[in-house]
This record gives C-alpha cells, sequence and structure tokens, in this order.
C-alpha cells in the first residue's frame, strides 16, 4: 500500500512539473508584454519595444535606468549639441520608472540583441539597490526570471509563482489576437517617434501636455533632503559580506558588462544624484572605478531651483544634465 501511494504522489508530482514546464513554455507576441507595463500616467515600455524593433532609426546611443534618467535625459537636446560638435548620433532614452538592475537588464539584453548600439549609459546612483525591481516580471523573458539570484533575492519566489500564469495569459492573448478578438486593457497610441522624452513636459494618454517645471526653495529642498537621509537604510550586513547583501544589484550589472562586451558596445556610467547627494557614488567607487568610466555632473546640480523633488531635476536640471553629457561625450570621444 505504502509502494503504491508513493508511486502516485512520484506520478502526481512529475505531472505537475511537467505542466508547468509546458505553461512556462507556451509562446506569445512579446510586444504583448511591453504593453502590459504601463501605467495611464506615464507610460513608455510599448514605446521601448517599437524603437527597438519596428522603428529603423539608428540607435547609437542608448540611455538605461530609473526615472531620474526619465527626467534628467532630454535626446533630442542631447543630438542637437553633439551635432554643433560634428559628431552625428542619434541617442534613445530607455528608462523604466522605479528601480532595479534586473530590470534594466531586462531592457538592455532586448535592445543588444536586436540592434546595434554604440554606446550605452547606464545609470548609477548614490545607493545599491538590494530588492529587485517589481515589474521585472512583466517584461522579462521567462529563462530570465528561472535564472535570476536566489539567495537574498525578495523578488524570486514572487516572480517565479507568477510566471506560469503571466505565460498562459499572454499565450491565450496572443490567439485571441491572431483572430481578431482581443480586447486590451491597454491600446498603445500610434508611434511616438524616434524620441520620447519626458523632461520638458509629460504627456498622458488623454493628450495633456504637464509642464515639468516645478521647483523649491532652498529651505524646502533641505527639508527633502533630511527627510531622505533619515529614511535611508544603511548595509546591515558587516562591509566583507556586502558582495551578499548586494548580491542582485550586482549580478545585474555584471550582466549587462558581458552583454555589451559580446555586442561591442561601450559602456559608460552617467551619476544621476539626488539632491545633496555625495560628491561620487559610493558603488562606483566600490566596485567600478578600474572597469568603466563615470559622468559626473553632480557639481552643477547644487542649486534648490533645478529640482522637482529630491531625486529628480526639472527641466531647468535636465538641460544641465543634457548638456553636461553632451560635453562629456565629445571630450571623451565615448561616441564618434
Amino acid at each position: 500500500m505504502s509502494m503504491r501511494l508513493r508511486n502516485f504522489l512520484v506520478i502526481i508530482v512529475l505531472t505537475a512539473i511537467l505542466a508547468l514546464a509546458a505553461m512556462v513554455a507556451l509562446p506569445h507576441d512579446k510586444y504583448l508584454r511591453y504593453q502590459s507595463l504601463n501605467d495611464h500616467t506615464a507610460p513608455n515600455a510599448y514605446w521601448i519595444y517599437e524603437r527597438i524593433h519596428t522603428d529603423p532609426t539608428p540607435i547609437d546611443i542608448a540611455f538605461i535606468g530609473s526615472s531620474r534618467t526619465g527626467r534628467s535625459m532630454h535626446t533630442e537636446r542631447l543630438q542637437e549639441n553633439l551635432a554643433r560638435e560634428g559628431i552625428q548620433a542619434r541617442a534613445v532614452n530607455f528608462h523604466i520608472v522605479k528601480t532595479g538592475r534586473d530590470m534594466h537588464y531586462a531592457i538592455a539584453k532586448e535592445l543588444l540583441t536586436n540592434r546595434p548600439v554604440k554606446l550605452l549609459v547606464l545609470e548609477m546612483t548614490e545607493l545599491e539597490d538590494r530588492t529587485p525591481h517589481p515589474d521585472f516580471i512583466f517584461i522579462a523573458d521567462a529563462a530570465d526570471v528561472l535564472s535570476a539570484p536566489l539567495f537574498l533575492n525578495v523578488g524570486y519566489l514572487r516572480n517565479f509563482s507568477r510566471l506560469p500564469g503571466r505565460q498562459v495569459d499572454l499565450f491565450l492573448e496572443t490567439q485571441l489576437e491572431s483572430v481578431g478578438l482581443r480586447q486590451p486593457d491597454f491600446t498603445p497610441p500610434s508611434y511616438q517617434g524616434p524620441n520620447l522624452d519626458w523632461t520638458e513636459f509629460l504627456q498622458t494618454l488623454d493628450g495633456v501636455r504637464h509642464p515639468l517645471t516645478t521647483h523649491h526653495s532652498h529651505a524646502e529642498m533641505e527639508k527633502i533632503r533630511a527627510e531622505q537621509d533619515a529614511a535611508i537604510t544603511p548595509p546591515l550586513l558587516p562591509k566583507a559580506l556586502a558582495s551578499l547583501e548586494f548580491k542582485v544589484p550586482r549580478y545585474y550589472i555584471e550582466q549587462i558588462l558581458e552583454l555589451a562586451k559580446e555586442h561591442n558596445t561601450k559602456v559608460v556610467f552617467l551619476y544621476l544624484p539626488r539632491y545633496g547627494g555625495p560628491k561620487t557614488p559610493p558603488p562606483y567607487d566600490a566596485m567600478y572605478r578600474s572597469k568603466v568610466p563615470l559622468m559626473n555632473p553632480q557639481p552643477l546640480l547644487q542649486s534648490s531651483d533645478i529640482w522637482a523633488d529630491g531625486t529628480h531635476v526639472n527641466w531647468s536640471g535636465s538641460k544641465i544634465v543634457t548638456d553636461f553629457v553632451a560635453e562629456e561625450l565629445a571630450r571623451e570621444k565615448y561616441i564618434e
């Protein structure tokens, strides 16, 4: 009796594993993934897919990062500045709102495996994000969800548990789309061109433009800075164990650097500090100073009236950062 029960349980477990494997392997239209990650305030994931896959305009310089990158870099202005230096290059801002190096890797992988890129500009901030991006599961390849670091990765089990359902849903959506029966929750607008810059204004899906010109007094920004200082969680493990505590972000940065090397793409970090942040980013000093160059506009970002909030510059600040980056790219010959 016990032998029969054991065999029965083994069959059940194997059947469940095979069923899950089959679900994970279901094919689907990847574009649907990028449509699923779009809020109705500042959506851009659908556009990232379109820019990579359907727009033949060259991508010479690609910026990858969080909303700090999104609010700092005006790529059309950058192109114009470079053109005045005799450098003809097309730049693209591939930021995704919220932090998480796994998301940066997912975007870099999609980009570099499909398009030639001369220079990848990767955001660097004053902190290493221990936690993964909360929306990694929306656009990551199934293999990357499964192969993500497990140890001290608070998002692994959540993403792993959601993966089979995601795959089934995308498969069914793809089949419905093929016969014209899909009723999407999100419909992308008409293609918005090779540069989608949310620095001077933010245009919501209703077509309304919201100027990004908010600014604060010095006293207001100092209060914001103090609140942010108090909210920072310092390293929890001894310095000797930093490689464990920050394994997730460091793993994905190394993956991005390897991808870039495989595709003959140069990489440079761009330090985008918060208001009152350190002169140089501690993560860069700790891990990457000998590997990757850094562009650092921090000395130019001290005035309180160029900040929209504690971590994002306003339109005036964006122009400062963009002009600085153009000068650095030309002077250091990062792009030719």
